[in-house]
């Protein structure tokens, strides 16, 4: 067993934790009308995980020739665990191509913003921020 595989199923067992797998994620995204994969359609992943989602999504939105650091602008996700995001964070910038480094850094600063560590029950979606009055508690 892998460490990343170790670390999962001691997850599973601490917080019930299950990461949804790509072949279901892309049945349900199979099932959306053409039209949802526009330029400007966003997607939110409210229990975003490691990324599995949103990294489909990505892959969608470039397939469709979407421009790559305009596709990432457009999906955004909230985790509790600051280990999944740091992970999403690193797949969602691997999951794109080669880009130049003004490209890289602005695919860098937008997944900063768009990918975040917090409570989605309690994250102010509408003004993308955390509550002022409010700070994520770490599970363990």
């Amino acid at each position: 067993m892998t460490e990343l595989e170790h670390k999962r199923k001691s997850r599973r067992k601490q917080t019930a934790e299950d990461f949804t797998p790509s072949a279901l994620i892309n049945e349900m995204l199979d099932k959306f009308p053409h039209t949802v994969w526009t330029a400007e359609k966003t997607f939110l992943d409210n229990s975003a995980g490691n990324g599995n989602f949103l990294i489909e999504v990505l892959h969608r939105k470039l397939a469709n020739g979407h421009d790559p650091v305009q596709a990432l602008s457009t999906i955004y996700g909230v985790e509790l665990m600051a280990d999944n995001v740091e992970e999403m964070k690193q797949r969602l910038l691997d999951t794109l191509p080669e880009l130049d480094d003004t490209q890289k850094q602005q695919a860098i600063d937008i997944i900063n913003h768009n990918i975040v560590c917090h409570d989605a029950l309690t994250w102010d979606y509408e003004n993308w921020k955390a509550p002022a009055n409010l700070k994520p508690k770490a599970l363990f």
